[in-house]
């Protein structure tokens, strides 16, 4: 599988790899001597205070079976860094309700810890879903391949750059699934994009970096990857967005050209099991059918 001898092969410049890899492994050895510490559990507790985030988008085109739709989006989960994320994350989702849920992505931290813990945790997670059309994801840039078997085992649908379709009566939905398009990034993502059927189109995919490619069949776009920071300043001012492209979408609701997209500001830690000015969420899509609008939170949002 080309996914397999991507993440075989060092990412990006040789040093840059060299320094990923220190880096993380650093991280690794501080959580294993801080874990037990007061401080890093104060921490990391209040890093997983997730915040619920409600979303209502109304759609012209909205095909009308599909009027008042609901969509869970998990994103950056990273169950593999806290120790408590699953738990808490179950917790926060389990009241409520939905039609569909989503995952877009960095499901681990460490590409290359044991995964059968992993799984376990994250079948915790889904199993406090309820959502009758199921649970979607896609892969980011922490997973790997070979995550897709236990995923599916435990009732997750993976799209790897590929269009699954819903119907609702004679109503069709069209949810887009990419592979990672950070570090692992091919042309079979905008072959993905591009494909898509005609109607309406979601895209799911871990990075905003190819909302421009998407915007030309797709009208919503739901996505992670940066944290909305992680670590921020007051008034959730971030010092980076982490991406390599459109690093104006790294949080929040926002649009291009016709497509609506929403960067969640993601569930867990990455690297440094904390947060500062900037909480997890989850994120709750409520589909209308009628002139094109966007709240957040019950306020009319200008994008």
């Amino acid at each position: 599988m080309r996914r397999e001898l991507m993440e075989a092969e060092p990412s990006g410049k040789r040093w840059r790899g060299q320094v990923r890899s220190q880096l993380y492994d650093t991280a690794w050895r501080m959580h294993h001597v801080l874990r037990p510490t007061r401080p890093f559990k104060h921490g990391a507790k209040r890093a997983l205070r997730l915040d619920l985030s409600e979303l209502t988008l109304s759609f012209a085109d909205l095909p009308a079976a599909f009027d008042r739709y609901r969509i869970l989006h998990l994103t950056d989960l990273h169950l593999d860094n806290i120790d408590d994320t699953a738990a808490e994350t179950a917790a926060r989702i389990s009241g409520l309700k939905s039609d569909l849920c989503v995952i877009t992505g960095d499901i681990r931290d460490n590409i290359h810890a044991p995964l059968h813990p992993l799984i376990e945790r994250l079948e915790r997670v889904v199993s406090s879903v309820h959502a009758p059309d199921g649970v979607l994801s896609v892969l980011g840039n922490h997973d790997g391949a070979a995550m897709v078997a236990p995923m599916e085992k435990i009732g997750i649908h993976v799209l790897l750059n590929e269009t699954l379709t819903l119907t609702r009566d004679t109503d069709d939905l069209h949810i887009t699934g990419l592979d990672d398009v950070h570090r692992f990034h091919t042309e079979e993502a905008y072959a993905a994009l591009d494909a898509a059927p005609e109607g309406f189109c979601i895209a799911l995919v871990h990075s905003p970096e190819v909302a421009g490619r998407a915007a030309e069949k797709h009208r919503l776009y739901l996505t992670g990857h940066t944290h909305g920071g992680q670590i921020c300043l007051p008034g959730q001012r971030s010092f980076t967005s982490g991406l390599k492209r459109h690093r104006d979408l790294g949080k929040g609701i926002w649009r291009h050209g016709r497509m609506v997209g929403y960067t969640s500001r993601g569930i867990g830690a990455c690297i440094v099991p904390f947060r500062s000015f900037c909480p997890g969420e989850v994120t709750m899509v409520t589909l209308r059918r009628g002139a094109d609008h966007v709240s957040v939170d019950g306020q009319p949002a200008d994008i």
